[in-house]
């Protein structure tokens, strides 16, 4: 029998297989007291993590509107704020 930290780690699997970066987080997250020795499983977990930041980024800039604003300094270096 798998222990539900394993169901867990499977099901994180399966969701990655499916490219369902949420879901997978989700459940590395439910895993990891169990895994969190396991490098293998780290990596899996924070490449998930960064790619889901990744994709949350891009939506966020293909779907809002962003304004940036230029501040002249006379003569120094030219400051964007957004």
């Amino acid at each position: 029998m798998l222990s539900n930290a394993e169901k867990a780690y499977m099901r994180a699997l399966l969701a990655l297989k499916k490219r369902d970066y949420a879901s997978a987080s989700g459940f590395f997250r439910s895993a990891e007291n169990q895994f969190a020795e396991s490098a293998d499983f780290r990596i899996l977990k924070e490449t998930t993590e960064l790619l889901l930041a990744v994709k949350e980024d891009i939506f966020e800039l293909e779907n809002g509107r962003i304004e940036i604003e230029e501040i002249i300094n006379h003569g120094k270096e030219t400051e964007f704020r957004r």
